[in-house]
């Protein structure tokens, strides 16, 4: 699966309209709590999961 989550630093309780810089990070695991860990630290804000049918032989940074 590849989850992708929007970096919410400041955003607390604001609206998604509402900021003025929208981040994105997305990363590939075989659970979100593994996507979580591999992303830990960030001020995370879950946007989508999207499967993959092969296992990719590169990932991309």
């Amino acid at each position: 699966m590849i989850y992708t989550y929007l970096i919410a630093s400041k955003a607390n309780g604001a609206k998604f309209s509402d900021l003025k810089r929208i981040r994105t990070k997305s990363v590939f695991a075989s659970s979100e709590e593994k996507a979580r860990k591999a992303l830990s630290g960030l001020p995370l804000v879950f946007i989508s999961r999207i499967p993959v049918k092969d296992t990719p032989k590169t990932i991309l940074a």
